[in-house]
């Protein structure tokens, strides 16, 4: 039995004559005749009643036309339920990204980007440390990984590409002894209290800011670890001490201020990823060449 059998079928219930229906369906009445002889003769029963004016469903007739009425509407069903399980299923991206205070400079230009111009994709973000963000990559649980420059320690079979270029600044709560005063220099900071996150969550990070504050000649009078960006930043306003971060940090959260260091001191972000990873690097080549298209504008 075929599906054009079975709509010859429908249409002669419906009209209850072979030669209407054949009109209906754009067929010459003999060739639709012998369809419906053939579909009897496979159900082993006959369909119709022949009438001197048309035919009639017998009963078996009549059991058949609902059957495959319902059977036609499983089928229109199977057939959305299809498109919408393709629309469903997009291919997963797993996107990894610090978990910084301030990732607007960045975050949501890439994913802008990706839902421009490769719609088939559902990116996932999954906010990590340093240490964790770089075991994801390396374990395959991340396919992309937006990292800081000083947080990435591993070449090797990985492609990296800068995404933006940050100043760096000391952060200090405003109502400091720093931030109370009009002008500030590097040796106002001497023996404060310096906050950095702690090694285990990022080695990188930590002897990065270390070195910058060795750099600008200042000798903190305690060193202050913390378990992660944000519990940082408390201990920063909690203690009067202060910490390196990019210098947008102040500008979004209140309580802050800041004293920008110079240029050499600042930071990139960077996108990470496996150099087998082909489609990745061309969705970042492209993405790069759109940085590069809005810089000459």
């Amino acid at each position: 039995m075929r599906l054009e059998q079975i709509s010859y079928f429908l249409q002669v219930a419906e009209t209850q004559s072979m030669t209407g229906a054949a009109k209906e369906l754009y067929i010459s009445q003999p060739a639709l005749s012998k369809q419906i002889a053939l579909l009897e003769r496979e159900v082993g029963v006959p369909l119709f009643e022949r009438k001197a004016r048309g035919v009639v469903l017998t009963s078996a007739g009549r059991q058949f036309e609902k059957d495959l009425k319902n059977i036609l509407k499983e089928l229109e069903n199977a057939k959305k339920n299809a498109a919408l399980a393709g629309k469903a299923r997009k291919q997963l991206l797993n996107v990894g990204c610090f978990d910084g205070v301030y990732t607007d400079d960045f975050l949501p230009q890439l994913f802008e980007y990706f839902q421009r111009n490769a719609p088939e994709l559902k990116l996932i973000l999954h906010r990590m440390s340093f240490s964790e963000g770089t075991k994801a990559l390396k374990g395959n649980k991340i396919d992309l990984w937006l990292t800081l420059q000083l947080g990435w320690e591993e070449a090797g079979n990985f492609c990296e590409m800068q995404l933006i270029r940050r100043k760096a600044a000391l952060i200090f709560p405003s109502e400091s002894r720093w931030g109370r005063q009009e002008q500030l220099s590097f040796d106002d900071f001497q023996g404060g209290t310096f906050v950095t996150v702690g090694r285990e969550r990022g080695q990188g990070v930590y002897y990065s800011s270390l070195r910058k504050i060795q750099e600008l000649g200042i000798v903190p009078g305690e060193v202050e670890e913390a378990d992660n960006i944000f519990t940082a930043l408390s201990y920063v306003k909690l203690r009067n001490g202060f910490m390196v971060l990019s210098e947008q940090v102040a500008d979004v959260f209140g309580g802050l201020g800041k004293f920008v260091l110079p240029e050499r001191l600042g930071d990139d972000v960077l996108a990470v990823w496996n150099r087998d990873q082909t489609e990745i690097a061309e969705w970042m080549d492209g993405y790069c060449r759109d940085l590069q298209t809005e810089a000459g504008r």
